[in-house]
């Protein structure tokens, strides 16, 4: 009596471009736990479910899976802020997104931002190979937002947008300093706001100032109004 046996079961192997993403997505989360430094391939190949030489089949050094981790929070970070800059009309309200874009970015993922400032960015070969070209273009839209703004007289035509984007990213790295690196809290909406303020006060342009001014005074008396409406029909 013969018994049939059951052919031997293949493992089947993920597509190469959804190995490389799952690499990546684990090397993202390492990078973030501890730092590019204490990181370790061994761990990212066992968080992806392949052996360390797998990775390295991908990625030739630990370095360029950084590079590539950086590269794709930063391409992601672009289409993501230039997609939300289309949807808003009129410069004002286009800066403040931007500031409040990149508060949360750090509230976000507070560990990859660590990497960048306390590891990348002192190391100047790693800096230029990760993040240089690809921190451009991000910054770069607020340097376009700052020029159209010129351009459209809602800010003084007096201002360096360089000096103005500079400004306002190297203000957003000042005030989220102590909660990337203490994991305190983050006031983002206050923060964002407070900054948006002081730095808009200082680049709108008189007439877009006193059409700011002319429509809060507007809204105050609309409040107005209505407060004293609610307040007689409560009286009756």
């Amino acid at each position: 009596m013969t018994t049939a046996t059951s052919p031997p079961r293949r493992r089947t192997r993920r597509p190469r471009a959804e190995r490389e993403a799952a690499i990546l997505e684990a090397a993202r989360a390492v990078f973030a736990e501890r730092g590019y430094g204490e990181a370790a391939v061994a761990e990212i190949a066992a968080r992806t479910g392949v052996v360390e030489g797998t990775v390295y089949s991908y990625f030739p050094t630990k370095r360029a899976l950084l590079v590539a981790v950086m590269r794709r929070f930063y391409d992601d970070l672009i289409n993501e802020t230039q997609s939300g800059l289309e949807a808003i009309r009129g410069c004002e309200s286009q800066i403040r997104f931007l500031i409040r874009r990149h508060l949360e970015v750090f509230t976000a993922d507070p560990g990859l931002c660590r990497v960048i400032i306390r590891e990348a960015r002192p190391d100047v070969a790693l800096y230029d190979e990760a993040v240089l070209e690809l921190n451009r273009r991000y910054t770069g839209l607020a340097s376009r937002v700052l020029e159209r703004g010129i351009a459209s007289g809602e800010l003084r035509d007096d201002i360096v947008p360089s000096v103005i984007r500079d400004l306002i990213y190297g203000g957003i790295e000042h005030a989220v300093w102590r909660f990337v690196f203490t994991d305190g809290r983050l006031e983002l909406g206050p923060i964002a706001d407070q900054l948006a303020d002081a730095i808009l006060g200082g680049i709108l342009s008189r007439r877009a100032a006193e059409s700011r001014e002319d429509t809060m005074r507007r809204l105050e008396r609309a409040v107005a109004r209505l407060e004293s409406h609610i307040g007689q029909a409560e009286a009756e």
